[in-house]
């Protein structure tokens, strides 16, 4: 867990006794690379169940080991893991739009494309306060790529009102919420060019 500590900032962590529970109770799949017995990466899937679609709710590559493609090489693994569920993996990742860092965001997010994802066009996602203090512009991508070329409004709609019911723990009624589901356009496009 020092590994996903040090990767993401506080609003968008969960606490460590949580995802613990989840994985205990199956709800949550952790996966580890080791090197030489060192843990060198790791991620964690939620699985809807219902839904066609999983969401990689964590990935992150120790910083001894980064830019050894370690980063591809899990990503890679996890989507042939969802592609034998016959699911898409749903990615939320920070907008390159918002915030200080705009290299990183953007760095980010093309290297979800090189590695196959697309970027769900034109549709504003927030991720809610994990620490109480601010949501973060998020964009959601997914991988592979979607059976259509167009994802549609009442199916984004399900899947967000998921991700907040079931991982972020909010109620239906939850302002954040609301709003988002109140913009989703009908018609979603999925795009791969890098930015």
């Amino acid at each position: 867990m020092l590994i996903y500590d040090e990767a993401f900032p506080s609003n968008e962590k969960h606490p460590i006794d949580l995802i613990q529970n989840r994985i205990i109770n199956g709800h949550s799949k952790l996966f580890v690379g080791i090197i030489d017995g060192e843990v060198v990466c790791m991620s964690l899937i939620w699985n809807f169940n219902d839904l066609e679609f999983v969401l990689l709710d964590y990935m992150a590559v120790s910083s001894n080991y980064r830019n050894n493609n370690l980063g591809s090489q899990l990503f890679q693994f996890l989507s042939n893991r969802v592609r034998k569920l016959n699911k898409y993996m749903i990615i939320e990742v920070e907008n390159y739009l918002f915030g200080s860092n705009t290299l990183e965001r953007k760095r980010r997010i093309n290297f979800y494309f090189k590695n196959g994802a697309y970027i769900l066009e034109d549709f504003n996602y927030l991720l809610p306060s994990l620490d109480g203090t601010y949501p973060t512009e998020m964009i959601l991508m997914v991988s592979p790529k979607y059976k259509e070329d167009i994802l549609k409004g009442e199916q984004i709609k399900e899947l967000v009102i998921r991700l907040y019911v079931d991982l972020y723990e909010k109620n239906t009624s939850d302002k954040l919420l609301n709003t988002i589901i109140n913009r989703t356009p009908n018609k979603i496009k999925l795009n791969n060019k890098l930015l």
